[in-house]
């Protein structure tokens, strides 16, 4: 092969890899920006304590965040019918209209009470009533402080979670361990795995041997 024609392939061999760096890049970037924008959402939600209650519009839509690390389906009427709100991630915020919230609160109460998806809106929450039930539920942040796994807090807030919660925190900590255990204070792990009675290290290994699709297709299922 002559000179020339070995160049031409080494630089398009490397733009090659230039552009699949860049859209590996973009996509982080658009997956940063959307968890920054969930952030906002709640803080700006969630900045005054005191709300009153207001009114409101049947046609008003109402931002609600998924807190489980699986495929949610929200529904509007009982046996998956009627409009269908799929969330596919952990922390993912969809807007619902509120006569449809209003319907799926009524098909999947608990849902709502074990915490698998968080209504971003005090007004809803204090004009249906359900204070209480939101002073028993951890909020993302929360729940992402528990998943850094670097101070005793950890394991209080772990302990304070609803039986839901708790079972979503430690789906989440398995997949962490299983996907990036150097990033883990396993001390703290063993602490949780103590007070929660399973064995995170050893659902993590575990769970290496299991097809990924297949276990999420088995969530998606009892979701």
């Amino acid at each position: 092969m002559n000179t020339k024609s070995t160049t031409k392939l080494s630089t398009e061999g490397k733009i090659e890899t230039a552009k699949a760096r860049l859209a590996r890049l973009k996509a982080e970037i658009a997956e940063l920006e959307g968890n920054v924008e969930a952030a906002k959402e709640e803080a700006r939600t969630f900045a005054k304590p005191n709300v009153v209650d207001v009114k409101i519009q049947q046609d008003e839509y109402i931002p609600v965040m998924s807190l489980l690390p699986y495929n949610l389906n929200l529904t509007t009427r009982e046996g998956g019918q009627g409009s269908v709100k799929k969330f596919t991630k952990f922390g993912e915020v969809k807007r619902i209209i509120y006569k449809d919230l209003v319907d799926i609160l009524e098909v999947h109460p608990n849902f709502m009470e074990a915490g698998y998806f968080y209504i971003l809106h005090p007004g809803f929450i204090r004009h249906h009533g359900l204070n209480d039930i939101y002073s028993k539920i951890l909020t993302k942040d929360k729940i992402e402080e528990i998943l850094l796994a670097n101070t005793e807090e950890c394991v209080t807030l772990y302990s304070s979670a609803n039986a839901g919660q708790q079972e979503i925190i430690i789906q989440l900590l398995v997949d962490k361990v299983r996907d990036n255990p150097e990033s883990i204070n396993l001390n703290m792990i063993d602490k949780i795995s103590r007070v929660s009675k399973v064995d995170i290290i050893k659902r993590a290994e575990d769970s290496k041997f299991v097809d990924p699709a297949t276990e999420q297709q088995e969530e998606a299922q009892t979701a």
